[in-house]
């Protein structure tokens, strides 16, 4: 009985890992011209692309562009 649920739960990681990699080999080939690209550093002077937000990080500091709010960080106005 226990090496049938060792066999199962080592078939069902092996999915799990497989699936994961499928779905990383895609984004990967998918034109980036898709997707909104925030790359990049910013500041009050300097403020990132429209549709862009301006993350202050509160544990380092650092600004950076993106395209969604991040919890526990602040935006720059």
């Amino acid at each position: 009985m226990t090496t049938k649920m060792m066999t199962v739960l080592l078939m069902a990681m092996v999915a799990a890992v497989l699936c994961a990699g499928t779905l990383s080999a895609r984004q990967l080939a998918m034109d980036a011209k898709d997707f909104a690209s925030c790359g990049g550093g910013c500041d009050s002077t300097h403020p990132c692309r429209t549709g862009c937000l301006c993350i202050v990080l509160m544990e380092t500091g650092n600004r950076f562009c993106s395209s969604h709010p991040i919890p526990g960080a602040s935006l720059v106005k």
